[in-house]
């Protein structure tokens, strides 16, 4: 299997043998399903890879994707809400993550008030 590729556009190369491939901005959540990642797209597709998403985890953080669960990638510039009750970020194109409690203090409202600062459109119900 091939390793992830990441061009000089920003675009993530997935599988170079069929020339899959996605543009990192375009990219809202990474969802593991067993040894398959399910990507979800600003346009609101969703797309199966079969590549663990530990393999996305690296190379995603590198622009700003935030790992807050065993099986979720976010990208902050989604995010919509934070629901702390629940433990959950709600991202755009109604997408949501569960937060893990280890994870809790990376999120909590030091983090959020740096996220709303860059995306305004945020909102907060801590």
């Amino acid at each position: 299997m091939s390793s992830l590729i990441v061009r000089s556009n920003f675009e993530l190369i997935v599988d170079s043998k069929k020339s899959v491939s996605l543009i990192i901005e375009q990219i809202i959540m990474l969802e593991a399903e067993s040894n398959y990642t399910l990507i979800h797209t600003k346009d609101g597709n969703s797309c199966l890879y079969a590549r663990c998403i530990n393999a996305f985890d690296e190379e995603l953080a590198k622009y700003g994707f935030l790992r807050v669960h065993k099986s979720y990638i976010i990208n902050p510039k989604y995010v919509v809400d934070y629901v702390s009750k629940e433990s959950k970020i709600v991202l755009e194109n109604n997408l949501f993550a569960p937060v893990a409690r280890r994870k809790k203090s990376m999120i909590r409202v030091s983090s959020i008030r740096k996220i709303v600062g860059k995306y305004p459109r945020m909102n907060i119900n801590l």
